[in-house]
């Protein structure tokens, strides 16, 4: 295995953007962080550019408090359960950078973020990680709440998921995810898939979703189509992933009754799928699946789904005698590989957490997966921050992603080659 490299200085906290989005500039010099090192709270959030060749960090959006609450599972309070504590994650703030939104057009270098003004509003803005150069895309009012952001293929397009700003308040006196999701279909409420255009700042209603909508991801060459996800709906084996094209139906990606390749008897219902993502050539979606009650460990698999919803549905579950626990999942362009931060060793396995990044080489016309350790990436996992959420550079040969291993949460690239 590699030894992985740090990206980002020990001075301060910093992480990826969201695995949804590419950190890293086209060319490789520019890496976009999130960090506390130029806010004045211990748990603040703003946006940086590194400079990979000298190491320097540089500051591009400054909020001075920590992150807002503007996604249930970043800034949220303290449980009063100490044993809860890992699915919390600090001070809540009511303006501030929403952690879930940047994502960065790699060759252009533009980064798009979401962040809550004193006022209750958001705004849409857009900075580029060379120049620093900000402008103001759009306002977002107070009664919507932005999930996640997505960029089409030209960096010309923003999209985004405006759910329910009431969906905050369930969060915060919540018993769990399940809980959120049926109080959000309980009051019937909607999350709205907005487009906004990155010349004019105009913004387009694309259709409204009557169900709690985080993940929203453009097909890598349409527009037109999107893949989105109905976040922690019963059963999660079928109700997470799903499509929409304009003028056409929405599509249950992973429903009751689509044929599975590969794995034995599988049962779709006592699934638990998430992470979906994606192939870049288009062609298909990844994701990954958990079977929680396998015995000793989880039994993973990593499923693909074709957009042709009559063709069968691909899974691939990890090796039995390969310990893996939860984690991510990030394809290569054409899917013939998957990264992942599932994977653990003696350590891992001690700890009941994955403990490496690993290379998952797919054979999708035979069934079978190679698994390759890349590197130890040894974190907490106490938090969503401290979460690996390992991506691939955009030339496919790097690996970046995000450990506390020595204590800072920092940021670390490793080959994506054994």
């Amino acid at each position: 295995m590699h030894t992985p490299r740090p990206e980002s200085p020990r001075s301060a906290n910093c992480q990826l953007l969201y695995f949804t989005s590419y950190s890293l500039t086209a060319d490789g010099a520019v890496l976009a962080a999130i960090t506390n090192a130029f806010s004045e709270h211990p748990e603040g959030a703003s946006l940086a550019r590194i400079d990979r060749a000298t190491g320097k960090m540089e500051p591009l959006a400054v909020f001075p408090g920590p992150a807002m609450q503007a996604y249930p599972y970043f800034a949220r309070p303290r449980s009063a359960n100490p044993a809860e504590d890992y699915l919390f994650n600090g001070t809540v703030a009511t303006h501030g950078l929403n952690k879930s939104s940047p994502c960065l057009h790699p060759a252009s270098g533009n980064l798009f973020f979401v962040w809550g003004r004193a006022d209750g509003w958001g705004q849409l803005d857009c900075v580029n990680v060379r120049d620093g150069k900000r402008r103001l895309l759009v306002e977002i009012p107070p009664t919507r709440t932005v999930g996640y952001c997505h960029l089409d293929a030209t960096g010309e397009h923003v999209l985004l998921s405006l759910a329910d700003s009431r969906i905050l308040g369930f969060g915060e006196k919540r018993k769990g995810n399940q809980e959120m999701s049926e109080n959000y279909a309980k009051f019937r409420l909607t999350t709205q898939l907005v487009e906004v255009e990155v010349a004019t700042g105009k913004m387009t209603l694309r259709w409204e979703e009557p169900a709690w909508v985080t993940h929203v991801q453009y097909h890598p060459h349409r527009r037109d189509l999107v893949l989105y996800n109905h976040e922690w709906t019963w059963p999660l084996g079928v109700e997470r992933i799903w499509m929409k094209a304009d003028g056409q139906p929405r599509t249950q990606v992973r429903r009751p009754g689509r044929p599975i390749q590969f794995r034995v008897s599988p049962e779709p219902g006592l699934d638990d799928v998430a992470h979906e993502v994606w192939q870049e050539d288009g062609n298909a979606v990844i994701y990954h699946g958990v079977r929680w009650d396998a015995g000793e460990y989880p039994e993973q698999f990593v499923g693909r789904a074709p957009v042709d919803a009559a063709s069968p549905l691909q899974e691939i579950s990890i090796p039995r005698d390969v310990a893996s626990f939860y984690g991510h999942f990030f394809p290569s362009r054409k899917g013939d590989f998957v990264i992942t931060d599932a994977i653990a060793d003696e350590a891992g396995k001690k700890q009941r957490r994955g403990n490496l990044i690993s290379r998952l080489n797919v054979d999708w016309a035979n069934g079978w997966m190679d698994v390759v350790p890349l590197c130890a990436s040894n974190t907490s996992w106490h938090t969503q921050d401290n979460h690996p959420h390992p991506v691939l550079s955009p030339d496919q040969r790097e690996v970046l992603f995000t450990s506390d291993r020595d204590g800072v949460r920092r940021i670390y690239s490793v080959s994506a080659f054994a």
